[in-house]
């Protein structure tokens, strides 16, 4: 069975990742209102009772934003880290099922799914690893730094949705306020294009197909300049590289 990946917003007002297989389709975060969510889907020819299940990387609103209405129109499963459950309860209708990712492997109609700590000031924010078939997919934004764990994930990944969230020039000249520049630039804050490309360097010859570019900021990057930094590191892989905007859906791809 062929793999698709749509990307259906991403940046720092709302994310939606949508992975399909055949009859199972996983929704990666729900920062999309639900009118806006309803109309993303269907451009993947999706509609919302079809999605098999709901990972939340983490609770912050550009990742939540429609999580509540999306819900009560649907009986989808939520799978995600105690803490961020535990963040998110409020906006959960009491039928909902909910899977705590905190270690260990799950199966999602095939697919095996594992979530991955990442350092963010969030409540126990997560990436995700999908393996299905000859396919391994690993979705990481929101992230200050790389750790152990998900870098050896990444090295042994054919498709990755990462971050590649600022460039750290712009930033430090532009408008932010010092206090919010310190967080960005912090552990717990998000990958500059510099740190992207040195994580993207580490994948080199381990069958690395795919990579989207994602979670760019509008005022601290250009995507020019997070596609160059990214193409310098992959030189030589033949993978394919796509840079995600806030402006647009996309890219919607078929995975080799």
């Amino acid at each position: 069975m062929s793999v698709s990946l749509y990307v259906l917003a991403s940046g720092s007002k709302a994310n939606a990742i949508l992975i399909c297989e055949d009859k199972i389709k996983i929704l990666i975060d729900a920062g999309l209102g639900i009118r806006n969510m309803t109309a993303a889907l269907n451009e993947a020819r999706v509609r919302p009772t079809e999605i098999s299940a709901l990972l939340i990387t983490h609770e912050h609103t550009d990742h939540v934003r429609g999580l509540a209405k999306f819900l009560e129109r649907t009986h989808t499963p939520v799978y995600a880290s105690a803490e961020t459950l535990e963040a998110v309860d409020y906006m959960l209708p009491a039928r909902t099922r909910t899977v705590a990712m905190n270690g260990g492997t799950v199966d999602i109609g095939g697919f095996a799914v594992h979530g991955i700590p990442v350092p963010h000031d969030a409540s126990g924010p997560m990436a995700y690893h999908l393996q299905t078939g000859a396919h391994r997919i690993t979705l990481a934004t929101d992230l200050g730094e790389v750790p152990p764990e998900l870098s050896d994930v990444l090295s042994h990944s054919t498709t990755l949705i990462f971050e590649s969230n600022h460039d750290e020039k712009m930033l430090r000249e532009g408008s932010y306020p010092d206090f919010l520049k310190a967080r960005i630039l912090s552990s717990y804050g998000h990958l500059s294009n510099r740190q992207s490309a040195e994580a993207l360097a580490d994948c080199r010859g381990n069958g690395l197909a795919t990579v989207v570019l994602a979670h760019l900021s509008d005022e601290n990057n250009l995507p020019e300049l997070a596609r160059a930094s990214a193409q310098a590191a992959l030189e030589g892989t033949g993978a394919d590289l796509h840079v995600t905007t806030r402006s647009a859906m996309g890219p919607f791809l078929e995975l080799k």
